[in-house]
């Protein structure tokens, strides 16, 4: 049963490195310009679905609140946006006082909502790779706003009543 139980492990750990090695692929992909946009439409609940898929986080419906008001279809490149939602709900948990977030999808509009204090520092900064954060390497909202741009879309961010509100635009 032990030898069961670190066979799954070491098969976890794999998939996990597998999945930051994709990550820094497709890093270097956008960095470089090295890359075919494949732009189709997606409804942006499906994009949401398949980014919380990627999350390194077992069950990771227990974490995120999802309220879709009015669901809408977004021509993107679905391996890269769906990249930006998984890097911004990833944030949304780590940087939570309480590991929970909530996600609205409304009017063309993607809110990551999570409580904790305000940025420090202006968003800009934050889009700078390897800016320094405790916890991760300083590069998810770097590739978050190169994808926008990509994209010709925007991150905004507004700190209300205790919590942190990122919108994709």
């Amino acid at each position: 049963l032990e030898d069961e139980k670190n066979k799954a492990r070491m098969h976890s750990i794999f998939e996990r490195l597998n999945l930051l090695i994709d990550e820094f692929a497709k890093i270097e992909k956008i960095t470089s310009k090295n890359f075919d946009l494949t732009i189709k439409p997606y409804k942006m609940s499906d994009l949401l679905e398949a980014s919380e898929d990627m999350l390194m986080i077992e069950n990771p419906k227990r974490l995120i609140t999802t309220k879709i008001e009015k669901d809408y279809s977004l021509d993107v490149d679905f391996e890269l946006f769906t990249l930006v939602v998984k890097n911004l709900l990833d944030n949304g948990i780590k940087y939570s006082t309480d590991k929970l977030i909530t996600v609205i999808i409304d009017d063309n509009k993607l809110k990551i909502i999570n409580k904790g204090e305000a940025l420090k520092e202006p968003l800009e900064n934050y889009f700078k790779p390897f800016h320094t954060s405790k916890k991760g390497l300083g590069l998810g909202l770097y590739i978050v706003k190169s994808i926008l741009d990509i994209h010709q879309m925007e991150l905004e961010y507004t700190h209300e009543d205790g919590q942190n509100i990122f919108t994709v635009v």
